[in-house]
């Protein structure tokens, strides 16, 4: 799963890069766009032009080239109702980008297909104005910085600072979607280090036009490979035991994708799986209730217990919890005499 968003990623990269250039790239340019191989940005291209994407080879002075067609040069495209359908569907997984260009392309699209009052034999739930109003003019931030290679400064919430802004200056490498919700990775200047920025956080970004200066060492999607989520850092085995009531959910609510599980003698089954840092793992453990143990590292049952002890506490001492339960016992007390 993660290999074949590897490829989606690298193939949308060489889109964009023959779709900024008017006068086409040479394999050598495609290449360092790709960060890949000679055969493998040709086996890209050759995918891509399969796949329906306007892509052809040309010569300039002498010189071969690949570049996008241009408007006037492409047929007049129909869609039928499922195609449309499709589109639609992609543009709900896309909600967490709302305001960069190409949900933009797609949204253009969209709109030329028809007001939802002519669509009869289908609906689709209108899109939430609330991420194009408050995240919108941040992606598209991002995006422009990302596009010229610059560097901004953000205001962001942090829960070290119990949710106090902070300004930084970030040098934005990538962005990082994962359950709609999208993240940037990015070069912290004052932390002198890479960093995850979840954008719903980001309360304020400023492009500027200082020029970003740092070179990341390997590829920046590679950070998160270990990831349940957002989360980076050395990967390190984890298992958990999910009992037999729910363990065959296990495949369809992954911790992460390359998980592996093995089936129990009494019915339960275990995870393992290499996760970058343990309070992610630790949340989808808790997500589980009572049907889950977490059996390794030390560190992830401790984690574990210590989150379920303060949870429990609340239910223990005096408040709304002991409160209802004297009503609950009230109230079968009542029953009991009545019966």
């Amino acid at each position: 799963m993660k290999s074949s968003r590897r490829v989606l990623a690298r193939q949308w990269r060489l889109v964009q890069e023959l779709n900024r250039s008017r006068m086409g790239l040479s394999i050598k340019r495609l290449q360092e766009v790709a960060e890949s191989s000679r055969s493998t940005v040709y086996r890209d291209l050759e995918l891509l032009r399969e796949a329906g994407v306007f892509i052809e080879p040309v010569t300039v002075n002498g010189e071969a080239r690949y570049r996008m067609l241009r408007p006037l040069e492409l047929p007049n495209l129909g869609l039928n109702a499922l195609q449309v359908s499709a589109l639609h569907l992609a543009r709900a997984e896309l909600q967490g980008l709302d305001g960069a260009g190409f949900v933009a392309e797609l949204d253009a699209l969209l709109a030329s297909y028809g007001p939802p009052e002519r669509q009869l034999r289908f609906r689709f739930a209108a899109q939430s104005p609330e991420p194009s109003s408050s995240r919108g003019p941040i992606m598209k931030g991002i995006e422009r910085a990302l596009a010229g290679h610059r560097r901004a400064r953000i205001e962001y919430r942090t829960a070290d600072s119990g949710g106090e802004p902070e300004v930084l200056e970030i040098e934005p490498l990538l962005v990082h979607v994962v359950r709609g919700q999208p993240y940037v990775r990015a070069y912290c200047v004052e932390r002198k280090g890479e960093r995850t920025y979840k954008l719903n956080r980001i309360s304020r970004f400023e492009l500027l036009k200082d020029a970003a200066t740092y070179e990341p060492k390997e590829p920046p999607h590679r950070a998160f490979d270990h990831s349940v989520k957002a989360w980076t850092g050395k990967p390190a085995p984890v298992r958990v035991r999910l009992e037999s009531e729910v363990g065959w959910l296990a495949a369809e609510y992954p911790l992460i994708a390359d998980q592996r599980i093995a089936s129990n003698p009494d019915g339960s089954v275990t995870v393992s799986a290499n996760v970058a840092g343990v309070t992610e793992a630790m949340r989808w453990v808790l997500s589980w209730g009572g049907a889950a143990e977490a059996l390794s590292p030390p560190q992830l049952r401790e984690a574990t217990y210590t989150e379920l002890e303060k949870a429990v506490a609340k239910y223990r001492g005096p408040g709304i919890a002991r409160a209802g339960r004297r009503a609950a016992a009230a109230r079968r007390s009542k029953v009991s005499r009545a019966s």
